[in-house]
């Protein structure tokens, strides 16, 4: 751990080579998904290489490795809850105007077939109410791919409910 705080990329794949697999396993478990294991165990060696100056010499490896991976996997289901209940309280609110006549249920099942970044900034907008900027910001993104993705999700949503007409 000393060489791989000194920077040393060799001690780091030794490090690797030695835990990612057992992690990554106990990560799948955890997850229940091969993909967000693959994942979570990138960025477990991502904190470990930024984290390594503050690992306590002398202090078992093997434990404060997993304990990175188990906080980052419960750190994902967490993330999930509370989109799945923010999710859960939209269904009892009226669809925002620029929807015009599609019901709320239409629209939730619509917003549902998104793929989630695209659901994201429909939610932040006309849910959550945030501007372009507080959206870009929220997101960690430009301002001109918060547009991009608002434009295209509505787009998608307009082609859905234009059909049936």
């Amino acid at each position: 751990m000393a060489a791989v705080a000194r920077g040393d990329e060799r001690a780091l794949g030794a490090l690797v080579d030695r835990h990612a697999g057992r992690i990554h396993a106990h990560l799948v478990r955890v997850c229940g998904s091969r993909d967000d294991a693959d994942d979570l165990l990138q960025e477990t060696w991502v904190r470990v290489a930024r984290g390594a100056r503050t690992y306590l010499t002398g202090r078992p490896v093997r434990p404060w490795l997993y304990g990175i991976a188990s906080h980052l996997a419960s750190d994902l289901r967490r993330r999930r809850a509370v989109r799945a209940r923010a999710a859960a309280e939209a269904v009892h609110e009226p669809p925002p105007p620029v929807f015009g006549a599609l019901d709320g249920l239409a629209l939730r099942e619509r917003l549902a077939r998104l793929p989630e970044r695209l659901r994201e900034v429909v939610w932040l907008r006309y849910y959550a109410g945030l501007d372009e900027a507080e959206m870009a910001e929220a997101l960690a993104i430009p301002r001109g791919t918060v547009k991009s993705r608002l434009h295209g999700a509505i787009r998608a949503l307009k082609d859905g409910w234009e059909g049936e007409s």
